[in-house]
């Protein structure tokens, strides 16, 4: 008895830290104009005192002075406007408290796992996702994590009811985490050198023996369309096609080279996830056309003789080689900082106008949805968010609305309300 009633004490708690008791906004039913604003628009730069239409859930018009009559107008003035944010390679909505093996669900069992799909794990409930939209972040890319061949990952949303509502497109990528390729020489690592080695060596073994599998299979199967259906192994036919790319977690200089050096043996489309070492590799990143996601904007020198902010530099080196590249900040909570990211990169020689694109429209680029997100367009979704100051200033920047395809979004959370709360004692 006393076990039970542990067990569902737990269970009531579990409940009430992975739920938000929010509602999503409703369809866009009237215009709404937005009148005066500086727009930052990505794609035809800042445009100062202009006015944007929001109509049916698209941006109808963009102009000065724009004369139409609607149920709803938004004084702008002083304001600015941005396109919404994307968090990239994210496991937001997949894990609700670190230290709680229940709520976390970010990985499945097995190194091989292509065939899992991120978004069926999505909690669109998260009390951490209120806090991520007050940051101007309308959209995640949720990623399976851990090593080996991960899975696929999708894009959602972040104002829905459930996953389906929030899935905006699935099999954007498959993830995979390339083995460590040097040797741990730090107090914790107990293994010799030799045995490091002995590992990567078997780590690398099984890469190379699951594509042979998967390669064919993929021959079997465009030869014979009754070869039996392996669930795994289908899921990788659209990576070997180059119709989807596959991501590479790779932070050291060794990884990334080894990387490249795969995925054109494979011809496979690449995109390398962490880059830490990307400035020692600008040559082969531009030679080879690999777009980086770039995760380390806060990293601290990964040796002795690196400058305290090495890895500062470099967005403004990967920007001056022209290799396409996204910011991210990897985690759950953690994407909330995803703008002052691009504003660090500022500090440290990237353009304003790059370092915005950097967190809009390369990574719905990246992703295959910038016909839809990342620029204020006409036709375009109405995805976008006003703010009172710049959006990429921890300090000054202050978002006061946000609309997800038209939908107004509620943009409290509870951090406000424990601040309101205790604002009043």
């Amino acid at each position: 008895m006393k076990k039970l009633t542990t067990l569902m004490s737990l269970c009531i708690v579990s409940g009430s830290v992975l739920a938000h008791d929010l509602v999503p906004g409703k369809k866009q039913e009237q215009a709404i104009l937005i009148t005066n604003a500086t727009l930052h628009t990505v794609t035809q730069g800042t445009q100062e005192n202009t006015d944007i239409l929001l109509l049916d859930g698209k941006i109808k018009n963009i102009g000065k002075g724009l004369n139409i009559k609607t149920s709803r107008t938004i004084d702008g003035t002083g304001k600015h406007v941005y396109p919404g944010l994307i968090g990239m390679v994210t496991n937001l909505g997949m894990v609700e408290v670190d230290a709680v093996r229940a709520t976390r669900d970010t990985s499945e069992v097995g190194n091989i796992t292509p065939e899992v799909k991120a978004h069926i794990a999505y909690n669109t409930d998260s009390e951490i996702t209120p806090t991520i939209r007050s940051n101007g972040v309308t959209h995640v890319q949720v990623t399976p994590q851990g090593s080996g061949l991960r899975g696929q990952s999708s894009l959602v949303q972040l104002d829905a009811w459930n996953w389906q509502d929030a899935l905006v497109k699935e099999q954007t990528g498959m993830h995979m985490s390339w083995p460590s390729m040097n040797i741990n020489k730090a107090p914790w690592e107990k293994r010799s050198a030799e045995k490091q080695r002995e590992a990567q060596q078997k780590a690398l073994s099984a890469i190379d023996d699951a594509f042979t599998a998967i390669k064919a299979y993929h021959k079997a199967r465009n030869a014979d369309k009754k070869t039996p259906v392996d669930l795994r192994w289908e899921a990788m036919r659209p990576v070997l096609d180059g119709t989807m790319p596959l991501y590479i977690r790779a932070d050291e200089f060794r990884q990334i080279e080894a990387a490249i050096h795969f995925a054109q043996k494979q011809g496979m489309k690449l995109v390398i996830v962490g880059g830490r070492d990307a400035w020692q590799a600008i040559d082969l990143l531009k030679q080879s056309k690999t777009p980086v996601i770039f995760t380390a904007a806060w990293g601290l020198p990964s040796r002795s003789d690196e400058g305290i902010d090495q890895v500062f530099n470099v967005p403004a080196e990967l920007a001056k080689a022209g290799i396409p590249y996204a910011l991210a900040v990897r985690g759950s909570w953690q994407v909330r900082d995803l703008p002052f990211a691009a504003g660090q990169s500022v500090a440290y020689g990237v353009d304003k106008e790059q370092a915005l694109a950097s967190i809009t429209l390369a990574p719905a680029k990246m992703l295959g949805v910038d016909d839809q997100l990342g620029s204020l367009e006409v036709g375009k979704n109405a995805t976008l968010v006003i703010s009172n100051g710049d959006i990429m200033d921890h300090l000054g920047h202050r978002v006061e609305a946000m609309f997800i395809d038209g939908r107004e979004v509620d943009l409290d959370n509870r951090q406000k309300r424990l601040y309101k709360k205790y604002g009043n004692k």
